[in-house]
C-alpha cells in the first residue's frame, strides 16, 4: 500500500476525536496525528484494511489522501459559512468542508457525471453531512445568482500526474496534446467560479497533477482574464513544496517527499462585481413535514439538525438546509441529505442517520445500545442477532458513547436493519 492511503481522517467534531480513536485501537489501529490538522492521522500500524474497520463502515473516519486535504483547509472558510464545491465526487473534499463549517453552515456539491454523483451521495451519507446539498449538473451550466457564495472550491477534472505512482497509466493516457481539452474545460469553469464568488470573496484551485498547463499557466491566465487578484498561500506544517514555475509566488506545489499525492494549489479573491438577490422559491417538491406531528418509532431528536425543512419525496425522507433553500432557483434539481423513509405513516430513521441522535444521556435505557466491545458491533453487521432487555421498536447505537446510527428490534435481540457496511 502506498503512502497516500495510509493517511485519514476522523469524521466528527473535536470532542468526538477520543471516541473515534478508541474504537480504532479496539481493533488493533495503530496512528499518529498529522501537523497540518487535528482530525488528520496518519496509520503506523494496520492489521487489516482500515476500510474494513467498523470506524470507517460507520462513517467516522474517511480515508483521503494527505494532500487532498489540503484544497478544504486552505480554503479555510469559517464556521457558518456558505461554500461551493464545483467537481465533487467522491465527496472527500465536501466532507472536509461540511466539517469545516458546522451545522450552521453549508456546502453545496456539484458533480457532473451521474455514477460519480451516486458515490458522492453515499459517501456524504456515511459522514453525516446533513448541512450539505447535491446537484448533478456540469457546473460551468449552475444557474446561480452571480456573487452567491463567499467560498467556492474548484478541484477540476485534470490530467493526475501528481497520482501517477498510484496510476502509473495516467503519464501515458495524458500524454502530449492530450491535455488540451482538460485545460479548456478548467479554464471556463474557472471563469465560472469567477462570476459566482462574492466580492472579496475566496476561490481555491486545485489540481492533483504536476503539469504546469494545469498549474500555474492556469493560475496566470485566471490573473490576467479574470476579475481575480491573488491571494497568497503559506505553506501548512508537515509537507514539502516544489518551487513554483513561471515565477509565480503564493502558489503552492506539494512535492514527492510529501509522502502524499503530488497537488498543486492556488488561491484568489475577487475584485469587483456585484451579488445578485436571490430569486423567489416557488413551492417545492413533495411534502413538507411537520417534525411534531411526524409518528416514529425511533428516538430520533429533530433539534439536532441544522435550520432548514422536511421534505417528504414519495415515502423518503430529506432534509433540506436553509441556506439551500434560499440560494437554489426555481426549477433547479437538486438534493437534500437523506434522513430516512415514511411507511403507512411513520418515520424510519436511516440506519447510518447520526444527525438525527438523540444525546446518550437524555435515552432511556430501553432505547439505546451502548456496545461496549468491537465484537458486539461486528455481531450485529454480520447479520447476528444480539440480545437486548426490555423494550419497543428500534434503538440508538452507540460504542462507548460514540454515536454510530440507529440498530432495529426484534423481540428481545436487536439487529442491523441497514444494507451491508
Amino acid at each position: 500500500m502506498g503512502h497516500s492511503l495510509r493517511s485519514f481522517r476522523l469524521v466528527g467534531g473535536a470532542a468526538e476525536a477520543g471516541g473515534i480513536e478508541d474504537l480504532l485501537r479496539a481493533q488493533g489501529f495503530a496512528f499518529e496525528p498529522e501537523p497540518f490538522w487535528p482530525l488528520a492521522r496518519r496509520l503506523t500500524g494496520e492489521p487489516f484494511p482500515l476500510g474494513g474497520s467498523l470506524a470507517a463502515r460507520f462513517g467516522r473516519v474517511y480515508i483521503q489522501d494527505r494532500s487532498s486535504m489540503l484544497p478544504p483547509l486552505l480554503l479555510a472558510p469559517p464556521p457558518g459559512a456558505v461554500v461551493l464545491d464545483m467537481c465533487a465526487s467522491p465527496g472527500s473534499k465536501t466532507g472536509l468542508l461540511s466539517q469545516k463549517v458546522g451545522s450552521q453552515g453549508f456546502v453545496l456539491a456539484v458533480e457532473a457525471s451521474a455514477d460519480r454523483l451516486a458515490t458522492l451521495r453515499a459517501n456524504l451519507r456515511r459522514m453525516g453531512a446533513a448541512n450539505t446539498a447535491t446537484i448533478g449538473l456540469s457546473s460551468e451550466r449552475l444557474p446561480l445568482a452571480e456573487g452567491s457564495f463567499d467560498h467556492i472550491l474548484l478541484d477540476p477534472p485534470c490530467s493526475g500526474w501528481g497520482t501517477a505512482e498510484r496510476n502509473p497509466k495516467v503519464l501515458e493516457l495524458w500524454s502530449g496534446d492530450k491535455t488540451a481539452p482538460l485545460v479548456r474545460l478548467q479554464r471556463v469553469l474557472l471563469a465560472k467560479a469567477a462570476a459566482l464568488l462574492a466580492p472579496g470573496g475566496r476561490l481555491l484551485y486545485s489540481t492533483c497533477t504536476t503539469n504546469v498547463e494545469e498549474n500555474e499557466e492556469q493560475t496566470a491566465w485566471a490573473l490576467s482574464e479574470l476579475d481575480l487578484e491573488p491571494a497568497p498561500l503559506s505553506p501548512p506544517p508537515g509537507f514539502v513544496f516544489d518551487a513554483p514555475l513561471l515565477g509565480l509566488d503564493g502558489v503552492l506545489r506539494v512535492a514527492e517527499e510529501s509522502q502524499g499525492q503530488g497537488f498543486y494549489l492556488a488561491a484568489f479573491t475577487r475584485r469587483g462585481g456585484g451579488r445578485a438577490a436571490a430569486s423567489e422559491r416557488a413551492a417545492l417538491p413533495g411534502k413538507r413535514l411537520n417534525p411534531a406531528r411526524l409518528a416514529t418509532e425511533a428516538p430520533v431528536d429533530w433539534e439536532a439538525l441544522p435550520p432548514g425543512q422536511i421534505h417528504d419525496f414519495n415515502g423518503k425522507v430529506y432534509f433540506l438546509h436553509e441556506r439551500a433553500l434560499e440560494l437554489l432557483p426555481q426549477g433547479l434539481r437538486w438534493q437534500g441529505f437523506a434522513l430516512g423513509k415514511t411507511a403507512a405513516g411513520v418515520f424510519r430513521p436511516d440506519p447510518l442517520c447520526r444527525p438525527l441522535l438523540p444525546s446518550l444521556a437524555s435515552l432511556p435505557v430501553g432505547r439505546v445500545f451502548d456496545a461496549q466491545e468491537p465484537a458486539e458491533l461486528e455481531a450485529l453487521l454480520s447479520g447476528q442477532a444480539v440480545p437486548c432487555g426490555e423494550g419497543k421498536g428500534p434503538a440508538a447505537l452507540y460504542y462507548r458513547g460514540l454515536s454510530l446510527g440507529f440498530v432495529g428490534r426484534k423481540g428481545r435481540r436487536f439487529l442491523w436493519t441497514g444494507a451491508g457496511l
